[in-house]
């Protein structure tokens, strides 16, 4: 069995916590350990190296907090005859460790080891991928994908995402997306903020988040560079490209009122204006509004919607989880009723 070398006075500390937890009773503690009481005490006075597995047996039991492992020793360390056996028998399994291949059959089994026993990985520091939860395919992973499309990001050198807003003007947009990602993935987020203070940055660093979204469609680097689209998945479904246009609009659209004349007669519309380099994206984002009844016109790297009540029914049909776009909305439906 392998044994815990700890730093000078941390088995000593750690056992003398665990014996409170059992009102100081030796004997229960050294039959839970599987040694006798004498071993125990040697361990305590540590004139011996505790067993791993007891260590692990007793936190796990107590609950008391696991010192920080210098090195986990195997059965009959001490002994040069059984050390030199051991690394004959290591090479014959995993090959020589001063070979390429040697190294590289042993980081693979030692990196599964760890995912077979993440405890141990912990104990002695090693840094294992974190986990998160899968989400289905759904309106609001649809609804991701379109903000990912739209502010979004995904570094080419770097296991992260970002999303890009406004401090000034989006804060509240933001922190939808906050819950969004909490929701989606149950994972953790930081803020980066630009030097201007104005521009800012949701990041979220996580392998394998980034492997399943580029799975789903998603592409690392520059978008425009990549002429990004829609991925295919969610052209299956109607609510999938609804909720996916409503991330798009709501990062890289805009809605304002303007004024046109008809017969020397003054009248005030409200538009929808969606920017995007990416041609395949704006594309797709013109037939999803076609398909959907609408009368979108694209002007280069923008589609817009300025017919009559259009953006009335964008707003019904679609609508939108962006408080910067709804309040624009609401002040042009005032404006309307008092003109």
């Amino acid at each position: 069995m392998s044994r815990v070398k700890l730093e000078k006075g941390q088995q000593s500390k750690f056992l003398n916590r665990i014996a409170k937890y059992f009102d100081f009773d030796w004997s229960k503690i050294a039959k839970i350990s599987n040694i006798c009481e004498r071993t125990l005490r040697d361990w305590r006075r540590e004139k011996y190296n505790m067993k791993y597995e007891a260590l692990l047996k007793l936190h796990n039991i107590a609950n008391v907090s696991i010192p920080k492992v210098i090195k986990i020793l195997p059965e009959y360390w001490s002994a040069k005859k059984f050390a030199r056996l051991g690394a004959l028998r290591r090479n014959e399994l995993y090959g020589s460790p001063g070979t390429p291949e040697g190294r590289k059959k042993g980081g693979l089994t030692t990196a599964r080891k760890f995912r077979e026993d993440p405890e141990f990985a912990k104990m002695i520091g090693f840094k294992l991928r974190l986990p998160f939860s899968l989400p289905p395919l759904s309106t609001k992973f649809s609804e991701f994908i379109g903000i990912m499309l739209g502010d979004g990001h995904i570094k080419s050198n770097r296991f992260q995402l970002g999303i890009s807003f406004n401090t000034l003007t989006d804060n509240t947009y933001a922190e939808y997306i906050q819950r969004l990602i909490k929701e989606l993935f149950n994972l953790n987020f930081s803020i980066s903020y630009e030097n201007d203070g104005i521009g800012a940055t949701i990041v979220v660093s996580n392998r394998n988040l980034i492997e399943f979204l580029i799975k789903k469609g998603l592409k690392t680097g520059d978008k425009v560079v990549n002429q990004v689209d829609i991925p295919n998945w969610i052209n299956l479904k109607k609510e999938y490209k609804i909720a996916c246009l409503r991330g798009l609009i709501d990062t890289g659209g805009s809605f304002y009122l303007y004024k046109h004349k008809v017969f020397k007669k003054l009248y005030y519309n409200f538009a929808m204006c969606f920017t995007n380099h990416s041609l395949p994206l704006l594309k797709s984002t013109y037939k999803i509004l076609k398909a959907m009844g609408f009368s979108p016109v694209i002007s280069r790297f923008r589609i817009y919607l300025h017919k009559k009540d259009e953006t009335d029914r964008y707003f019904k049909e679609i609508g939108t989880n962006n408080p910067k776009h709804l309040a624009k909305f609401n002040n042009y439906l005032k404006f309307r009723r008092n003109a």
